[in-house]
């Protein structure tokens, strides 16, 4: 099984970017495979909190899924948590020395019946931590911010404050609704008039938007546009600090703060990723 690196999402994304092909990557992650589960096997307790924190109604979250599906189907790259379970990446941990929920770690080990399920049919997996492995500096390879210098770009995201720590670039927020507070009712519509008009006016588009977040890149694509799904990268950039899953192989480079490195432990990993 191929899981592409992080230079092979970005070379794409600038090739598309170049050419103006359409773009699109969906990570999925520990929460989308929560999200699966619940929904196939009706997990009362687990839809109830994935519906209070993400905003979306209980009557949408079977229509939301084939969203999903449809998306994953023609997107560029998907993630897998198959790394997890090889020597090629660093573990799923809580924190330093925190294991996983051992419920967690039983979803995660589902994934490929999960994503049959699903019906999301694509093979060209990524790393679920590709988000902050692209914006890590390894080796001489271009990261995402290279990408961005004088490039227009559109980020949907509930913190439109992430304008001033990335004031060097032109950046253009499309502000939604954050956690707990609706984002189905408060802001997914609006987001996607708002994509079907403008997706192609920008060379590419940052989401950092949650389960509906996998929705809106996907339709970024169908539109003609670029997408990629950056998720608490965004927190990052406000200097919220990385997981404490990532503290031991990834740390902020002081050389410019909106970028990581990876540590000694890390590096051990980079040929991989």
């Amino acid at each position: 099984m191929k899981i592409y690196k992080t230079k092979d999402i970005l070379n794409k994304l600038e090739t598309c970017i170049r050419y103006k092909h359409p773009f699109s990557h969906i990570r999925f992650g520990d929460g989308g495979i929560k999200y699966i589960h619940a929904a196939i096997f009706n997990d009362k307790d687990q839809l109830d909190i994935i519906i209070k924190k993400e905003g979306i109604p209980r009557s949408k979250i079977l229509e939301v899924l084939e969203l999903w599906g449809y998306y994953a189907r023609q997107a560029d790259f998907i993630d897998t948590p198959e790394v997890y379970f090889t020597d090629h990446f660093w573990p799923r941990v809580k924190g330093p020395g925190k294991s996983i929920n051992p419920k967690t770690n039983e979803r995660l080990l589902m994934w490929k019946d999960l994503y049959n399920r699903a019906e999301f049919d694509n093979e060209n997996y990524c790393n679920p931590e590709s988000n902050y492995l692209m914006i890590t500096r390894i080796g001489d390879n271009k990261n995402l911010l290279d990408i961005m210098k004088k490039r227009k770009i559109a980020i949907i995201t509930a913190r439109p404050e992430l304008k001033n720590p990335l004031r060097k670039f032109d950046t253009t927020i499309i502000e939604i609704v954050g956690h707990y507070e609706n984002q189905y009712k408060n802001s997914f519509k609006k987001v996607v008039r708002e994509i079907e008009r403008t997706a192609k006016d920008y060379d590419f588009w940052l989401v950092a938007a949650g389960e509906l977040g996998r929705i809106y890149t996907g339709l970024i694509k169908e539109c003609g546009g670029r997408a990629v799904d950056i998720g608490f990268v965004a927190e990052y950039w406000l200097g919220e600090g990385i997981h404490p899953r990532m503290s031991s192989y990834l740390r902020q480079n002081w050389d410019n703060s909106l970028e990581l490195y990876l540590t000694y432990v890390g590096k051990k990993y980079e040929e991989h990723i």
